[in-house]
């Protein structure tokens, strides 16, 4: 069964660029920030797509920009219950419909749903990490060390993942 230990991981490898993010607006802007940056990938692990964070008009567009203006684009959301999402109409379901072949909205295989965490990942550089979906503390770094451990914890997910049905584009 794969594990993320959490413990301790905000003080692993290089804490020097550290940013400690303490409330939900200062979490949607370092996301916006970072996304902003992408060169190539995006990688988000939500319970539940997080309305919060991830429901907002200047997130959608900086997602579409990315998407429209990088051949290479690559957007992969696992979510552990995407029916609240659904429920509210969130608008990265409706940009996965119309991004089909940059965006790709999985559902987290279940042996990954126990972890607790949520984290947003661009180019396998930076990240912002919460240990509490709930709580709006989080941490914004660039450790490749700790970079490099929440990829080896996403790629099998999203490996073993299968696609939100919710998510695919309809075709009449």
């Amino acid at each position: 069964m794969p594990i993320f230990n959490s413990t301790n991981f905000e003080r692993q490898g290089n804490t020097d660029n550290d940013v400690q993010l303490e409330n939900t607006e200062e979490v949607c802007n370092a996301i916006i920030k970072l996304s902003s940056s992408a060169l190539r990938s995006i990688k988000i692990f939500t319970p539940d797509l997080e309305y919060k964070l991830y429901d907002n008009e200047t997130f959608r567009e900086t997602l579409l920009n990315f998407a429209r203006g990088n051949r290479h684009a690559n957007i992969q959301i696992l979510v552990n219950d995407i029916s609240f999402a659904v429920q509210r109409g969130h608008q990265l379901i409706r940009l996965a419909q119309k991004l089909s072949s940059a965006m790709k909205i999985k559902i987290t295989p279940e042996e990954y749903t126990d972890t607790n965490i949520a984290f947003i990942q661009i180019d396998q550089s930076d990240f912002i990490f919460k240990t509490n979906s709930a709580n709006p503390h989080a941490l914004q770094c660039s450790c490749k060390n700790r970079t490099d451990k929440l990829l080896e914890y996403f790629t099998p997910a999203w490996e073993q993942a299968e696609i939100a049905p919710q998510s695919k584009q309809f075709h009449i």
